[in-house]
């Protein structure tokens, strides 16, 4: 058990989805304790992965493996029956790779997992866990499972999300953030102090579903953006309790190594882009019928004439309807490498087109050190994640802006994923300095050689 004099404790605080050009400037005086462990401590713009999603984001963070090794290409992934459809990642999904808090408990330490992003079902620890976001409804939500009576008993109703974010019901949802942040660092600040863990890793949801909610009223970039709204005030007031909360916990842990990252970052959402029906006109897909309204695409898709569909998402994901590996492919195996080259070309079209967007078209195995499970054939940014990829058809144009369009589902978004989260080191073994090139994949080796534990993960020492 931890709490020997002169043992290590290390302190991971995790805000899903804060950006760099919130925390460190526009918003830094709204910020008095991120700013001040900035002033004695590290700190610098956190590379996230590719692609910069939640999933799989934080669990490269706690592994120390890129998305292709993990086979998390997004929060929904093809099952391995390689059917046409998409799976909810869970916490099984990561099992081929331990995460620091396996590691530090294989190492006889304590260690408690808060709310990190992918651990529902949460899975045994040498210590505690507290599951995520994405548990279902009646779902099991901690280890050991006497921890839901008792934290429940103490804090209330585990608040596993905000409801509907997208739903606009703006004094709702700041309601429900505020209170999810209250009890998440109320649990924290619990855990640290009582079960004393080694290693402690929580993270914050709620900058995500803020930014996702209320970013058209918070970013003067975001052509929704009007000045001196009340939105932007309250926004601001959510960061600044964020941040008191931030310093209260970081107070707890005196005497701790400390470090407060985000997986990613939020830029304007500027419109979508339905690539599919960029693949109708150039004769990739073919549909066995024309919806009227915007429809998802397996429900009219002819699959005996598509030779390649598009996921949508914060950026999407391309598959070739490849012989021998779809259900139904048409495509030569021979043909794939042509097949991408082809679709490579048709995608950049889009930059000399009216909306002018560029697009970065990725080929997975050029950019993980490996590809398990079922990655796609290309992924494509595009105009830098300004625009989101719409995997719907049945849109008027390939370029869409209405508001309702652009989620994950009906409701408003005014946000997209940035590449650039943030990384503030502080507290005992941490020098002082701006940090340049930090990335996502950094944290874990910097976690285990901090506690001496040895590794095969590649990445720097983020505490200097």
């Amino acid at each position: 058990m931890s709490g020997v004099p002169g043992e290590k404790r290390v302190l991971i605080i995790g805000l899903d989805c804060v950006p760099p050009a919130l925390a460190f400037e526009r918003w830094a005086d709204a910020m008095p304790n991120l700013s001040a462990m900035r002033a004695s401590g590290r700190w610098g713009a956190l590379r996230s992965t590719d692609p910069p999603i939640t999933v799989p984001a934080w669990a490269s963070m706690a592994s120390g493996r890129d998305p292709g090794e993990l086979g998390l290409y997004g929060f929904r992934n093809r099952p391995r029956d390689r059917d046409y459809g998409l799976r909810v990642a869970r916490s099984g999904d990561v099992k081929k790779h331990k995460r620091i808090w396996d590691r530090v408990g294989e190492a006889g330490r304590r260690v408690a997992a808060l709310f990190v992003p992918l651990t529902s079902p949460p899975t045994p620890v040498r210590g505690t866990m507290v599951s995520c976001f994405l548990g279902g409804e009646g779902e099991r939500w901690a280890f050991p499972a006497s921890q839901e009576a008792a934290l429940a008993s103490r804090f209330g109703e585990y608040h596993r999300d905000v409801r509907d974010f997208r739903g606009g019901d703006l004094r709702r949802i700041f309601e429900e953030l505020d209170a999810m942040r209250e009890q998440h660092f109320a649990m924290a600040r619990a855990v640290w102090a009582e079960q004393e863990p080694a290693l402690m890793m929580m993270v914050e949801m709620g900058p995500d579903r803020l930014h996702h909610a209320a970013w058209a009223h918070m970013d003067p970039a975001h052509p929704r953006y009007v000045a001196g709204n009340e939105w932007e005030a309250r926004a601001r007031a959510y960061y600044t309790a964020l941040d008191a909360e931030v310093g209260r916990l970081v107070e707890d842990a005196a005497g701790a190594t400390v470090l407060v990252v985000s997986d990613h970052g939020a830029r304007a959402a500027l419109g979508g882009v339905a690539l599919n029906e960029l693949l109708i006109e150039a004769g990739w897909l073919t549909l066995r019928e024309r919806p009227s309204v915007p429809t998802a695409l397996r429900d009219v898709v002819d699959w005996s004439r598509t030779r390649a569909w598009a996921e949508g998402g914060y950026y999407a994901r391309i598959f070739v309807n490849l012989q021998g590996r779809e259900p139904r492919g048409v495509v030569a195996a021979s043909a794939l490498e042509e097949a991408r080259a082809e679709l490579t070309a048709l995608f950049e079209t889009l930059a000399s087109g009216e909306p002018s967007i560029s697009a970065r078209v990725l080929r997975p195995e050029a950019i993980y050190a490996e590809t398990r499970g079922e990655p796609p054939d290309l992924m494509v940014y595009l105009e830098g994640l300004s625009w989101r990829a719409l995997g719907t058809v049945g849109h008027e144009s390939k370029f869409v802006t209405a508001d309702d369009a652009l989620g994950d589902g009906p409701g408003l978004d005014g946000a997209n994923h940035d590449p650039d989260g943030i990384v503030v080191a502080y507290g005992e073994g941490v020098t002082s300095g701006v940090m340049s090139e930090a990335s996502i994949l950094d944290v874990a080796p910097t976690v285990l050689a901090r506690f001496g534990i040895a590794h095969d993960l590649r990445g720097l020492d983020l505490l200097g």
